[in-house]
């Protein structure tokens, strides 16, 4: 199946700030996501509850939506429903999170500038934009979103986010 590869430029896409997590104080659902309008997004629930039966704990939850409420406002930026995302809207995702200035915190003044290297310590502040570490455990929740609706409706049948085909250092060393 070839689908059209709509070449988009992601540093110039505006992606509202719409939506939200909410913690709800129920046991059996910590944390909910909540759509543009404040309707409950029923398959992010959904996916949750199930993570929460798992045992995973409720801060794995809402670091879940958090995720997923990006990836919920970058399709509502290109205009294409959850269930209908595709290897294109994957990759251009991973794109705009590589470019995109995270949202600026309150910070003092006296406060060094994001991604400075601290005089003591030799370390780098926090910087402006997403880690690679940030952006590679959103692209892991939302693969994980994608297979457990498979796995449990079947649809949508395209996981826009494979699992990775790289072969890493450790598993080449493993090899030999």
């Amino acid at each position: 199946m070839q689908e059209s590869a709509e070449l988009r430029d992601v540093t110039a896409l505006a992606v509202p700030r719409v939506g939200r997590v909410e913690k709800t104080g129920n046991p059996t659902l910590p944390y909910r996501l909540l759509d543009a309008d404040g309707t409950e997004v029923a398959a992010v629930s959904e996916f949750l509850r199930d993570m929460l039966a798992n045992d995973d704990s409720p801060t794995s939850l809402r670091s879940y939506a958090y995720e997923l409420l990006a990836w919920f406002r970058f399709l509502r930026a290109v205009e294409v429903a959850w269930d209908r995302a595709g290897r294109a809207e994957a990759r251009d995702f991973a794109l705009w999170l590589k470019t995109v200035k995270k949202p600026p915190r309150p910070r003092r003044p006296d406060t060094p500038p994001p991604g400075s290297i601290n005089p003591v310590t030799g370390k780098r502040y926090i910087g402006e934009n997403y880690a690679p570490r940030t952006r590679r455990h959103a692209r892991a929740v939302v693969r994980s979103f994608y297979e457990y609706h498979r796995d449990m409706h079947g649809r949508p049948l395209l996981n826009p986010f494979p699992n990775a085909k790289r072969v890493d250092d450790r598993d080449f060393r493993l090899c030999r």
